[in-house]
């Protein structure tokens, strides 16, 4: 009997890895879970503008649109070219900024590019970091080949004189959930490939953030209200005096120590959610440098993923068992037993996963959640199959099961149940019988009801016809009964119409023939006295 349970349960352990690698396979529906699962708790909306730290600013300077193309980028440089030396005069004024950080890229067109290189250098040579994103748009359009997106870009500023070199700012936006790459890879025409790092990266980096990892991540960044980026959004006016090479800002701006984001508010938005991309990259670097985060990164690991989710599944199972081992009321309940054991390994899944969001961290739910609940589905049925064995002690719930063919119904009414049913045991209570025209109500599973309804009886009493053993039910009541008669776990008292009613395999066993004891009611009062 043990072995044909350990080959059971191997069968079923397989059945669970290989339900849990196909769901590993099928990422979309739990990736869905997630998602939906971390959109709702990620962020601390009501305190995002509360932690938006005054060390940010973000100035704005749009491109003009001309008629003509050239002038426009004439027009557009010369204006970055006012402001640089804008900030090299706050510096005079000991208003020095922490960095400038330009969300534009340059191309190498020469139009003001000499300037535009003399003017970066300056502001460097005052020991103020000068970074600007590099674009990537051929990355993005599927061409990740290096030289393809170096192309037409200013390498002259790109390879020695911006800060950091050639940096990304990559943000995707799924509505308003906005995460980028820590870095990005390109192949390069000689077979290897060259990383190009976040701009957010390497600004915090640089300034010694050590909570930026230095391997790859995909990273969250917080969208917090527009209104509070607003506020520390100030417009660049270029001078109107042609004699002067610094202009002004719309209000006055303190560069002291600030991380200044300059960008093209109007031109660079994303409509969808009616949001200038340089308040994602705003946000982002916000998010670096406080120590109080807005959001909470996901866990993303796929062997995190995979430890989570064999642990609490396990659990599931443990604590199945523990339910089916100590309460033997409910061991013939699996289903019950299976949905009991989900919801209390759930509580402790939901404790672990507070437990991970006070330490700053989301964790996925979906392969989780699905492994427990094959756990669970398992659990019961292996439960329900080693109910069919007859070998769980049973709760004893029953003093008595009669079993006999439904021809036999009225006799066996008349001269089994009705002398036993007012019948009083030693302490006083009434026998609890198992009588299937009073135990099994309209519409339950009979098989499984009358099942489990041996497995928890104390005594069995088979009313034996010559018609009995050839009926199914009746057959599986019987060999049921014996197996756990074998197992000691409970007692038969058969009665049969004459011996020749009696299967031949069960003629050892010590049979009540009504015409020979014909008080076998009283035999059967005795045991259940004792």
């Amino acid at each position: 009997m043990r072995t044909l349970t350990f080959k059971r349960l191997a069968v079923y352990l397989l059945t669970f890895f290989i339900l849990l690698i196909i769901g590993l396979t099928l990422t979309t529906f739990w990736k869905k879970c997630d998602t939906a699962f971390y959109k709702k708790v990620y962020m601390d909306e009501s305190n995002a503008a509360s932690k938006l730290s005054s060390n940010i600013a973000v100035v704005k300077i749009v491109k003009p649109n001309l008629d003509s193309k050239n002038e426009s980028l004439s027009q557009f440089r010369k204006k970055i070219i006012s402001f640089l030396n804008t900030v090299e005069h706050h510096d005079s004024k000991n208003e020095a900024p922490e960095a400038i950080i330009f969300d534009i890229s340059f191309s190498n067109d020469t139009t003001q590019l000499k300037e535009l290189k003399e003017a970066i250098e300056r502001v460097k040579a005052k020991r103020i970091n000068v970074y600007a994103v590099y674009n990537l748009k051929h990355y993005f359009e599927q061409d990740s080949i290096f030289e393809t997106n170096d192309f037409g870009q200013a390498r002259v500023l790109y390879d020695s004189v911006l800060v950091g070199g050639r940096l990304h700012s990559g943000f995707v936006a799924d509505k308003k959930l906005i995460y980028y790459p820590s870095d990005i890879f390109l192949n390069t025409a000689f077979g290897d490939t060259l990383k190009v790092e976040s701009i957010v990266k390497r600004v915090a980096l640089n300034k010694g953030a050590n909570t930026f990892a230095q391997e790859f991540k995909n990273l969250v960044t917080p969208l917090g209200p527009i209104e509070a980026m607003e506020e520390q959004t100030y417009t660049f006016i270029k001078p109107q005096d042609a004699s002067k090479s610094f202009g002004s800002f719309d209000r006055p701006l303190d560069m002291h120590q600030k991380y200044i984001l300059v960008g093209d508010l109007e031109n660079d938005y994303q409509k969808d959610i009616e949001t200038p991309r340089t308040y994602f990259l705003a946000w982002a670097l916000n998010e670096r440098i406080i120590e109080d985060k807005i959001v909470k990164q996901p866990i993303d690991n796929l062997w995190i993923i995979i430890g989570q989710t064999l642990f609490f599944s396990l659990l599931t199972v443990l604590v199945f068992a523990l339910l089916f081992k100590y309460l033997k009321s409910f061991q013939t309940k699996p289903k019950l037993l299976g949905l009991i054991s989900f919801l209390i390994s759930l509580i402790f899944f939901a404790i672990y996963g507070l437990l991970i969001y006070v330490s700053g961290s989301v964790i996925p739910i979906g392969m989780t959640l699905m492994g427990m609940a094959i756990a669970a589905i398992l659990a019961w049925r292996f439960a329900h199959k080693f109910l069919v064995t007859g070998i769980v002690e049973g709760s004893q719930k029953y003093d008595l099961f009669i079993s006999y063919s439904h021809g036999n119904s009225e006799w066996v009414k008349e001269n089994v149940y009705e002398p036993l049913k007012d019948f009083k045991k030693p302490n006083g209570e009434k026998l609890n019988i198992f009588f299937d025209l009073k135990s099994i109500g309209i519409g339950e599973a009979f098989t499984s009801k009358y099942m489990w309804g041996i497995v928890d009886s104390k005594l069995f009493v088979p009313i034996m016809s010559e018609e009995y053993y050839g009926k199914n039910h009746c057959k599986n009541e019987m060999d049921l009964a014996y197996k756990r008669h074998v197992e000691k776990l409970i007692g038969i008292m058969p009665i049969a119409y004459t011996f020749e009613c009696v299967p031949e395999i069960y003629t050892h066993i010590n049979v009540a023939v009504i015409t020979v004891v014909p008080n076998f009611i009283e035999n059967i009062k005795e045991a259940l006295s004792k």
